[in-house]
């Protein structure tokens, strides 16, 4: 009861967690490597806890001991997540003003997505005129091969890469025209490698038809993908297909150079 009302008044308190935390909070630009004894010093823990604790964060790439000194320093996994962060509001700054010029050029919802912990994840949406409204809202995660983003994030991964994720979450049925064989879906991401983008109709979403393109930054490698959904009846003819699909080409280009992509 104690603990619940303490939770309730916001006060609630991991232990174990907070001294991991106070572990980390330790380096600063001051002090970016530490003895074992200067990280008991500067945390207060006692040496059984803070020698638990660091193992299990060494251990899990948040902590690294050198060698040669016996000293400790941040460790890779959080450069890694704070590139995710970092990347995360690059693009979407880079993205926010071609997402809203193709939204008003097209009238379809306009959809932003990476691959993050081997799945879709959504970080920016541009809700298109008319009825249907599609439900993959800002934040939101699907497995990584889900509709037009997941196809062209995936066609650009190493075959390997691919293999092991769609071992890790097979294909699904999300309507009666979703691919669901493996060899079938292997050639529709090359075909897609091939020509730079993907037209999809009713493969995730039942009438609704969905045009996607890879975004690439400095590294040229593709770390996102711009796409846009509408009713699967409106102005579908190939003139029309041909059309939405020369204006996300220009959003993606103009993204991936806000980047640092050079297109040479």
């Amino acid at each position: 009861m104690r603990a619940l009302e303490k939770e309730r008044q916001g006060n609630y308190r991991v232990r174990s967690l907070e001294r991991a935390l106070d572990i980390l909070d330790a380096f600063s630009f001051q002090n970016r490597e530490m003895s074992f004894s200067e990280l008991v010093k500067k945390t207060g823990l006692n040496k059984t806890t803070a020698k638990r604790l660091i193992s299990n964060l060494a251990s899990r790439g948040y902590l690294q001991k050198e060698p040669s000194t016996g000293h400790y320093h941040l460790g890779l996994r959080l450069f890694e997540l704070g590139g995710i962060v970092f990347s995360s509001f690059s693009l979407r700054r880079a993205a926010a003003s071609p997402m809203s010029w193709i939204q008003s050029q097209t009238g379809a919802t306009v959809l932003l997505g990476t691959m993050m912990d081997d799945q879709l994840v959504y970080v920016d949406k541009r809700e298109g005129r008319g009825m249907i409204r599609i439900s993959s809202d800002i934040g939101w995660r699907r497995p990584l091969h889900y509709g037009m983003l997941g196809m062209v994030l995936m066609a650009h991964l190493e075959p390997g890469e691919a293999k092991r994720i769609l071992e890790k979450e097979p294909l699904q049925p999300y309507t009666p025209f979703s691919i669901t064989d493996q060899n079938a879906f292997s050639l529709r991401l090359e075909q897609i490698r091939k020509d730079g983008y993907v037209v999809e109709r009713e493969e995730a979403v039942e009438a609704v038809m969905g045009i996607a393109a890879p975004i690439r930054d400095y590294s040229r490698h593709v770390i996102a993908a711009l796409g846009i959904a509408l009713p699967l009846s409106r102005r579908n003819d190939e003139n029309g297909v041909e059309n939405f699909v020369r204006l996300l080409k220009k959003a993606c280009e103009d993204i991936s150079a806000s980047l640092g992509y050079l297109g040479i």
